[in-house]
């Protein structure tokens, strides 16, 4: 593998946000509503929106009733997050997700859009669910919002070429088990050519069960999609776990 601290560097850089900015805020209320209607969390209830990047997610939470708290390790990010996504009840801290995460306990923790498995080895990442649980009351509520590992596998695109404000950006892709890998090349004709990586665990649907059991949480289920589908690991786009802090 590659340096572990991939993510110091990429979640620092303005491309990261330029990369994903077709992510909307309308796909951020769609995930959040989730929280709600299948978690069956309660509005005014203190959420920590865990990795909460440039504050979609945060924001769509407290808009729906909830006091929160986002985390991230990207001080950039949480910049940007204060800065385009303000609210009076959202409270944007720098911080490790492996912890400890300021203003815990907290009645609901939330981990949208594949934000886990970054670490270089597998107990860092549970190390990171492990926190989750210690961080939630008794009964509180930990929504995982993954990728399906198996769609994943059979449908990586090798390579994708676009442009972003005349600048070429080159995604390549492929597994390096027990990761997917991505290297994004940015080809800017007014600076130097620019590498970033990607690099997450390929964790299916079983081991993210067995690693939120074995870190002390009860799955109550399992959904494919952000309108609340049954997971499937042929078909579902995301396998989204809700769980009990026991």
């Amino acid at each position: 593998m590659s340096d572990p601290t991939w993510f110091e560097s990429w979640f620092e850089s303005p491309w990261y946000m330029r990369l994903y900015r077709h992510r909307t805020e309308e796909e951020a209320r769609e995930a959040v509503d989730l929280v709600a209607r299948h978690a069956h969390v309660e509005r005014g209830r203190r959420v920590l929106d865990l990795c909460c990047g440039y504050g979609r997610h945060a924001l769509a939470l407290a808009e729906a009733g909830y006091v929160v708290t986002g985390l991230d390790g990207s001080k950039m990010l949480i910049e940007r997050a204060q800065e385009l996504y303000p609210h009076p009840n959202v409270t944007y801290v720098h911080g490790d997700m492996r912890g400890p995460y300021p203003g815990a306990p907290f009645h609901a923790i939330a981990n949208f859009f594949t934000s886990f498995g970054y670490f270089e080895t597998h107990e860092e990442n549970l190390q990171v669910l492990r926190t989750v649980r210690a961080s939630l009351v008794d009964g509180g509520i930990f929504v995982m919002d993954f990728f399906n590992a198996h769609r994943v596998r059979a449908t990586l695109e090798p390579e994708t070429l676009s442009m972003i404000d005349g600048v070429t950006i080159l995604q390549e892709r492929w597994i390096d088990e027990p990761c997917v890998r991505k290297r994004i090349t940015v080809n800017n004709p007014c600076c130097d050519e620019q590498t970033f990586e990607e690099r997450v665990w390929l964790y299916d649907h079983d081991a993210l069960f067995d690693m939120a059991v074995t870190a002390g949480l009860r799955v109550t289920a399992s959904l494919g999609t952000y309108a609340g589908d049954a997971f499937d690991a042929t078909t579902s786009p995301r396998c989204i776990l809700i769980a009990e802090a026991v």
